[in-house]
């Protein structure tokens, strides 16, 4: 009987899923060390029967974190939304139930990972913390608990054209006629020495 109620009391507090899905995408396939750039975040109420009130978004690239001692210029977004924006149910018409927000960023010099982890929770009550390529929602759903979700800025692939057989062979070919060419000059003016000499000592 204990068993049923603690079962009971689980089902009735158990908190609710999250019904809010986001989504995000880049203005580009891949970028380049100091490019810049534009992302793109889309938040959606999959709810059919509750609103969704979007408090505040966080967003850490994945670049954020700690560079020679200190915080890595322009590694975290913060947008605080004032008033609150209230999404409708996923069932009401109309597209009520989206929100839609995008920001510029610029990639450091430094910075060329091509792959890699991101240090993003499912959830926290923490906003402000050691985070990576991740964006944290705030709303009113789960309490004083943020969303994460991960994302990515993808990287260019340092590629490596090797020379054509004809951009090898030219330089080789045109140092061996420049040598022949030489040569045969030489041959030629020497040729002319020794004939003057002999026509000026039978004169």
């Amino acid at each position: 009987m204990a068993a049923a109620i603690i079962a009971v009391m689980t089902v009735v507090f158990a908190p609710p899923a999250q019904a809010q899905v986001i989504t995000s995408r880049t203005d580009q396939a891949s970028y380049t060390p100091g490019g810049s750039g534009t992302l793109y975040i889309t938040i959606v109420n999959d709810s059919p029967t509750d609103t969704l009130e979007i408090r505040n978004l966080t967003i850490y690239f994945p670049w954020a974190g700690f560079v020679d001692g200190k915080w890595a210029s322009g590694g975290n977004i913060t947008y605080n939304l004032a008033p609150y924006k209230v999404l409708t149910t996923s069932a009401s018409p109309g597209g009520g139930n989206i929100f839609t927000y995008n920001t510029q960023f610029s990639i450091p010099s430094w910075f060329g990972r091509l792959s890699g982890g991101s240090n993003c929770p499912d959830t926290t009550p923490v906003r402000y913390g050691v985070y990576s390529s991740c964006v944290l929602l705030g709303s009113n759903v789960n309490g004083l608990e943020y969303q994460g979700q991960s994302f990515s800025v993808s990287m260019a692939v340092p590629t490596y054209k090797a020379p054509s057989f004809t951009q090898l062979i030219l330089p080789t070919a045109t140092f061996v006629v420049l040598v022949a060419s030489t040569a045969v000059l030489f041959m030629v003016w020497t040729s002319l020495k020794r004939w003057e000499a002999k026509k000026n000592s039978g004169s």
